[in-house]
Parts: structure tokens; C-alpha cells; sequence
């Protein structure tokens, strides 16, 4: 009986020590490089049905940024209301372009699927957040959660220029590092550029509880004077003004902080940019005057003195145009008085 059962032993030992060698055989030949298992795979692979954008090189980008966010549990199909095969034409040619957009905004519908329209809020701060009245006036949901999910990594240009616009390159710890809160949650900046699109109030005490207004800006002159304010109080203007994760002020510095700042800040220069009130349809006979009058710091808030670099958020017109002698030594601008026709100049 013992024998017996030894020789059971024996042979159960054998066939285990096959089913191990035949499994570890197949691994070697499925995978004979021994090349890693692709993180994309090695983390979803007990996600099923959630993945079916994980496959295609081209999507990487959304669908690492997917994985860092809030709506990680939610498969893509639960908000996308399209099928991946329905792009397979184009994967397979590769004939789409960068970067990768959806065609249509996400409906209130597939958000409500699981937000309810009665959710009360708790912003941070004295914050004011009347989703019903966004609703009554027809603003999406994605108006202003449109970063929630991937960050705006397409309209960023992440996905379209530079390091990232190689698909391969993007991974988890990239998707973190991309996905800052000022870019997947509301910030001011959102409130700002909607409601001055739509010509909608943009006072403080529309959003804030303890800020009512800021006197200063309710001036008149504001437009005109703000200038001379920031430059005494440029800290001041930093607090509302700043866009996060980017540069405060521009480098290398123009000798002005508050040129720096506006030429940094998108909230700035996209005013900047364009041809104010005060320059007449013929600025050129009257711009020495101007530059007198407020000083040439002034007109080096917008413009540059040598030719700006393409990056440059400033106008295209600059001093060294026409300011430059017939000996070819520049002017001394700051020493210019109300005439330019005192020194020699060619157009």
C-alpha cells in the first residue's frame, strides 16, 4: 500500500513539474525578447470594458490622462457615445490629424446620468456657483468642466507640438504631471472669458460673497489709468491676474514689471494685441507727442524696440523700424523730446 502510494506521488510530481515547464515554455515563445508588458496593459488588464481606446497608439495621450482623472472607473463608451471601431478606417490608415478632438461636446445628458442637476457645491473660498441659472441659459456642463477628464491636452497643444506630440511618450507619471488642478477643475479664467464673450456682468460680487467690487476698476478711467496703478502696486494685480502654472512675468525682463506682467499674462496681452481707442487711424504723425506725454516705459508695455520673436506677445510694429540715424547708431528714446524731427531719422 505504501509503495503504491509513492509511486502516486512520483507520478502527480512528474506531470506537475510538466505543466510547469510547458507553461513557462510558452510564455518564453509568446514573448521571446522578453520585452516588458506596456503599462497601459499591465494596468488595465483587470479593467474590462473599460479600455477599448487602449489599444490605439494614437490615443494614448486621452487615455492616460483618463486614468489619472475622476472619471477613471467610467469606461470611455459611458461618455463617448461612439464606438472605437467606428475610427478603425482611419487608424489604419493613419490618416487622422493631431490633435485628436471629438466632433461634438458631451451632452448634459450623459453627465446627468450620474450628476443630478440639485448637486449643491461646496467651492473653496467665498465662492458663488449657480449651476441653475447656467442651465436656464443653456450653458453645457462642458463649457466649463471641459479639463475634468483629460485636461485639455488638445487645446493646450500638448498632443500637437513639442516632446509630447510623440504618442509613445506619454505614461502615467507624464498624464500626472500635465493634469493640474487650474486645468481639470473651473478656475476664474473660465468665468472671465465666457462671460465677457457673452457680454455677461463680470463684477466680483457675481461670483465672490465678500468681494462685492473693486472700486478702482469701476472708474471710467480705468482703462486708461490701470497702467499706472500696476506699476505701483504690480503684487496686487498678481493675485487675480496670474495665470497658473505659467510665468508670472516674462524673462528676460524688459526693465518694467508691469510690462513683464502684461506681456506673461494672457489676461493682459490679448487686450494688448489690439488697436486701442487712443491710437488714431494715423498714429504715426502723433505718436512722439503720445510717448511725451506718458512717458516711452509706456509704449514698451506693448511694443518692443528691436524686432520681436515670433513667441513674442506683442504688436508687430517696433521703435527700430524708423528710429535708427543715418550713422546707424539707435537713438536714445527716453531722451527724445516731443519732436522726433530734432534728430535724424530714415523711414
Amino acid at each position: 500500500m505504501r509503495e503504491n502510494f509513492k509511486r502516486l506521488f512520483a507520478v502527480c510530481g512528474i506531470l506537475l513539474f510538466m505543466v510547469i515547464f510547458t507553461v513557462g515554455c510558452s510564455t518564453v515563445i509568446a514573448n521571446p525578447a522578453k520585452q516588458p508588458v506596456k503599462e497601459s496593459v499591465k494596468q488595465t488588464e483587470n479593467q474590462p470594458g473599460k479600455t477599448e481606446c487602449a489599444g490605439c497608439h494614437e490615443m494614448q495621450p486621452e487615455f492616460f490622462t483618463w486614468q489619472v482623472s475622476s472619471h477613471s472607473k467610467l469606461a470611455c463608451t459611458t461618455c463617448h457615445n461612439r464606438k472605437p471601431t467606428d475610427y478603425q478606417a482611419k487608424h489604419d490608415s493613419q490618416s487622422f490629424s493631431k490633435p485628436i478632438r471629438i466632433a461634438n461636446a458631451v451632452p448634459n445628458s450623459v453627465c446627468e446620468q450620474c450628476h443630478s442637476t440639485n448637486r449643491v457645491t461646496s467651492p473653496s473660498g467665498d465662492l458663488k456657483i449657480p449651476h441653475e441659472k447656467h442651465l436656464s441659459a443653456g450653458v453645457t456642463c462642458v463649457t466649463c468642466h471641459n479639463g475634468v477628464v483629460h485636461a485639455k491636452i488638445s487645446e493646450r497643444g500638448l498632443t500637437s507640438k513639442g516632446e509630447l506630440s510623440n504618442y509613445q511618450a506619454w505614461n502615467v507619471n507624464v498624464a500626472k504631471t500635465v493634469a493640474t488642478k487650474f486645468y481639470i477643475q473651473p478656475s476664474m479664467w473660465t468665468c472671465i472669458r465666457c462671460h465677457k464673450q457673452l457680454n455677461v456682468t463680470r463684477r466680483c460680487g457675481a461670483c465672490h460673497t465678500t468681494i462685492p467690487t473693486l472700486p478702482s476698476h469701476d472708474k471710467p478711467t480705468w482703462k486708461a489709468q490701470h497702467g499706472k496703478t500696476a506699476r505701483t502696486l504690480i503684487t496686487e494685480c498678481t493675485k487675480c491676474h496670474a495665470t497658473p502654472d505659467l510665468p508670472v512675468f516674462i524673462s528676460p525682463s524688459t526693465g518694467d514689471k508691469a510690462a513683464d506682467f502684461a506681456r506673461a499674462q494672457e489676461f493682459c496681452y490679448k487686450c494688448h494685441l489690439q488697436r486701442p481707442l487712443m491710437h488714431e487711424k494715423s498714429m504715426l504723425p502723433i505718436h512722439p507727442d503720445r510717448a511725451a506725454e506718458r512717458g516711452i516705459q509706456n509704449c514698451l508695455t506693448c511694443h518692443n524696440k528691436e524686432q520681436p520673436a515670433p513667441n513674442e506677445k506683442v504688436p508687430k510694429v517696433y521703435c527700430y523700424q524708423c528710429h535708427w540715424s543715418q550713422s546707424g547708431e539707435e537713438f536714445k528714446m527716453q531722451e527724445v523730446p516731443s519732436k522726433v524731427g530734432k534728430g535724424k531719422q530714415k523711414s
